[in-house]
């Protein structure tokens, strides 16, 4: 349900996030990386999380609206 959101939204090179860095969109099947799944506990579905230098930054649980998500973005 977000995903085309998501992929709009990364795949807009003239939204950065709020400290002005590119997106870059990594998606997962948690049935097949349950290992990775598992390391981030990704317990629900839709899960987004976002990497800042290899770690995690921030994240959301459940399905966000287009400005929802812009404005989550914006927040990294």
């Amino acid at each position: 349900m977000i995903s085309p959101i998501l992929k709009k939204l990364t795949g807009d090179a003239s939204l950065k996030t709020g400290s002005g860095r590119s997106l870059d969109l990594v998606t997962i099947d948690t049935e097949k990386q349950m290992e990775l799944a598992q390391r981030y506990r990704v317990m629900s579905l839709p899960t987004v999380i976002a990497f800042k230098d290899g770690k995690p930054a921030s994240q959301f649980i459940g399905a966000l609206d287009e400005a929802g998500i812009k404005q989550f973005l914006q927040q990294l």
